[in-house]
């Protein structure tokens, strides 16, 4: 095993992480994880499985939803996930949500937010 060198100190994971990541990088991680808890916090659990994160696009969130009846019951909640994306996020960043419907497996499930 290797010693270490006398005056080192042990290196925070995060300093370590801001070597690797731009700081946009860094910024679009944590933007996603603080929209991830907002649409935990607001979606009833039944909706969290039959609905999935996709991406940000020009300040538009998009899901997917496993149907049609799903597709509408976000559309009954988009005032309130818009309502407390505003809160967590600020003011505009994100605009709008907008639902395709869709069948999703769980490969496509590891490139959702």
């Amino acid at each position: 095993m290797a010693k270490r060198e006398s005056g080192s100190r042990p290196v925070a994971v995060k300093e370590i992480l801001q070597g690797f990541l731009n700081p946009g990088d860094l910024a679009a991680l944590k933007e996603r994880q603080q929209i991830r808890r907002v649409w935990e916090a607001v979606l009833p659990a039944k909706m969290l499985a039959q609905t999935r994160l996709l991406e940000v696009r020009r300040k538009e969130l998009w899901v997917e939803a496993r149907g049609g009846p799903w597709a509408q019951e976000l559309h009954f909640l988009k005032p309130r996930i818009l309502q407390e994306l505003d809160r967590v996020l600020g003011p505009g960043k994100i605009r709008d949500l907008r639902v395709r419907v869709g069948e999703f497996n769980q490969i496509k499930e590891d490139a959702e937010i």
